[in-house]
């Protein structure tokens, strides 16, 4: 089924009002306090920031000074806003992919039901361990600063407190065998990360499962993309794909359908959870040191 009007409308407004709740949280701000600036109630605001009313171009406006946006952020504020309230898109990769960007890690925090995660190479960012992600962004080739590093390292713990948060998301995750055997760091890193890879299977509110080698290949086998769900059913899903130099974002029906159907069909194709967590253990053995290859409890 086609998303209708009403349901891209949702999908817009929600995306833009998490991008302006995310720059007041940053900037400190009480909603009530920022409610004041556009005229309108507390509460009023909060329905506005979870895509249930529209923000005029103004609210747009006067907010993101108050909140200290930068000038080229306020210009694609704006034109998100636009979009908001316009029946078609104009292009395939929007100005406002950065603000799309914070939009998308402030719903998955935040509003977000169930998060489906589709990874090829890496452990997926929820469930990284601090050494693990440090030596990725080590390795960039970005010759990034030891203080930029750890400030991603910083930003990328915050992102995990999803996991374990009050009613937290499902995070269900395929993922392929050969980041289990990537060897990120050396034998000492990949051991630990692993061993807490099959912690984290037995929370409640986590499903990985994964994608053996020997099976050869499989469907979407060249796709990576992280998809939001929330409680107004599929229609309103966002998609995350990743790729080299940056991520870009789906959010219409017949964009993210796709995706569904890739998740689908790698879930079917990968192995259960129980023989999943296996594998995981097993590889994190292989990873041990001489003398030391029992798998974690």
């Amino acid at each position: 089924m086609a998303m209708n009007s009403d349901d891209s409308a949702i999908s817009q407004r929600r995306q833009l009002g998490a991008a302006m709740r995310s720059f007041r949280k940053e900037a400190d701000i009480d909603r009530d306090a920022a409610a004041e600036l556009i005229d309108v109630t507390g509460p009023t605001l909060t329905r506005k920031e979870k895509g249930q009313f529209k923000f005029r171009r103004q609210e747009v406006e006067t907010l993101a000074k108050a909140y200290g946006v930068d000038d080229d952020e306020i210009a694609m504020l704006v034109e998100l806003a636009r979009e908001v309230r316009a029946s078609t898109k104009r292009g395939e990769f929007p100005m406002f992919v950065p603000v799309k960007s914070r939009a998308f890690l402030e719903l998955e925090r935040d509003d977000a039901v169930e998060i489906l995660v589709v990874t090829l190479t890496l452990i997926p960012p929820f469930f990284q361990t601090e050494a693990y992600m440090r030596e990725l962004w080590r390795r960039s080739g970005d010759l990034l600063s030891t203080e930029h590093v750890e400030e991603l390292v910083r930003l990328r713990k915050a992102r995990q407190q999803v996991v374990t948060r009050s009613n937290a998301p499902l995070i269900r995750v395929v993922l392929h065998e050969f980041a289990l055997h990537l060897p990120v760091g050396g034998p000492d890193l990949m051991r630990e990360q692993l061993r807490h890879l099959a912690v984290v299977c037995d929370l409640p509110n986590v499903e990985i499962q994964v994608q053996p080698s020997s099976s050869g290949a499989y469907p979407a086998m060249d796709s990576s993309f992280n998809l939001l769900r929330f409680a107004n059913g599929p229609t309103g899903d966002v998609v995350q794909v990743y790729g080299h130099a940056e991520s870009f974002y789906r959010d219409r029906e017949t964009a993210t359908a796709p995706y569904r159907v890739a998740w689908d069909r790698r879930k079917v194709a990968a192995l259960d959870l129980q023989a999943s967590k296996a594998l995981i253990l097993d590889a994190a053995a292989r990873f041990g040191a001489a003398g030391d290859s029992s798998p974690a409890t």
